[in-house]
């Protein structure tokens, strides 16, 4: 018996069963593996499967179920948007098929942080991953060249962007383009590679914003993104949770590049504590939260440290927020 055992191990070991996606009737067609995008909080996931052979599939990321596919009879191919975020994700695509074998096809995608230094670079042998350059399998079910309609669509679902992309409103905050689905505002068709926009970002936000931009670029003392043209870096192109579609709340976006920055650098008061960036109200915002941007323009001023006034004249400059709250020193 031991003898039967140790045969029938040794020839699984010479001769492993082969899964679905060994066997090339299971795999991820896009993203591919080791690849780069940058800034993107979602990706799409293309699979091809062999008609009516699974059930299900799973997509997890890092380890966790973001999706569970099902009503997959008859399709070839099967697409689902999942969240990634900054730095290497750990996409995985896995079913059970009909005749009770496990396969799975994973990928590695490198998402770039423009507000990170950890992850604003991707890593060596990782190649940029261009969605558009590879869809021509999408071809089988989607219209992928925009119709003249496209430029403005009557409502959202008669751009041919909104069928892939639509998960791209689901913020608080959307872009007016974004929310009119006017997509060929900012993404051009013909570009190389497709669909890109223009850069720096700001010669297509100047299309639009021109009026602040032109006031912004007479003063004196500017950000380093907006001198750069660089809007983006900032603020998402097409929505987001925070006001002015900022990428995060803006004492942590500041933080994002100024490490270590604490309320010290305004004043500590004798009890030690320091002056507050967040958790309390704004005297010269109303309804808005303090943050960095209470005192520091985000984009440019004549003052230094793009500070609101003067604040080598202190009492002025506190009083500022201090007599409209009514508080003392």
């Amino acid at each position: 018996m031991k003898r039967v055992v140790f045969c029938l191990f040794f020839f699984l070991l010479l001769f492993p069963p082969k899964s679905h996606s060994e066997t090339g009737t299971f795999r991820i067609i896009t993203p591919v593996d080791k690849t780069y995008t940058q800034g993107g909080q979602t990706i799409s996931v293309v699979s091809k499967v062999v008609k009516n052979t699974f059930g299900s599939l799973q997509i997890y990321v890092d380890g966790r179920v973001q999706k569970n596919l099902t009503d997959l009879n008859d399709k070839e191919y099967v697409c689902a948007v999942v969240k990634v975020h900054p730095g290497i994700n750990k996409i995985m695509v896995s079913g059970i098929a009909s005749d009770g074998t496990a396969s799975s096809s994973q990928v590695r995608v490198f998402i770039i942080s423009p507000i990170s230094a950890q992850y604003g670079s991707p890593p060596d042998g990782y190649a940029r991953y261009l969605f558009h350059s590879s869809s021509s399998t999408c071809f089988t079910c989607h219209q992928m060249e925009p119709p003249a309609s496209d430029s403005y669509p009557l409502k959202h679902s008669d751009s041919s962007c909104y069928v892939c992309h639509k998960h791209i409103t689901d913020h608080k905050y959307v872009h007016g383009p974004t929310a009119a689905w006017a997509c060929l505002m900012c993404h051009d068709p013909k570009a190389n590679p497709k669909y890109a926009t223009s850069s720096p970002p700001e010669k297509m936000c100047e299309q639009c914003h021109v009026d602040q931009i032109n006031q912004w670029e007479k003063l004196k003392h500017q950000h380093g993104p907006f001198a750069l043209g660089m809007c983006t870096t900032c603020h998402s192109p097409h929505g987001s949770d925070w006001p002015f579609w900022t990428r995060k709340f803006p004492t942590d976006l500041c933080l994002s590049c100024h490490v270590g920055q604490t309320g010290d650098h305004i004043i500590t008061f004798f009890n030690g504590d320091p002056h507050p960036i967040r958790g309390k109200p704004d005297p010269r915002h109303p309804g808005r939260e303090l943050s960095c941007a209470s005192c520091h323009s985000p984009h440019a001023s004549n003052y230094p440290f793009q500070l609101f006034a003067d604040y080598r004249d202190l009492r002025h400059f506190c009083m500022g927020c201090h007599f409209k709250s009514g508080g003392t020193f």
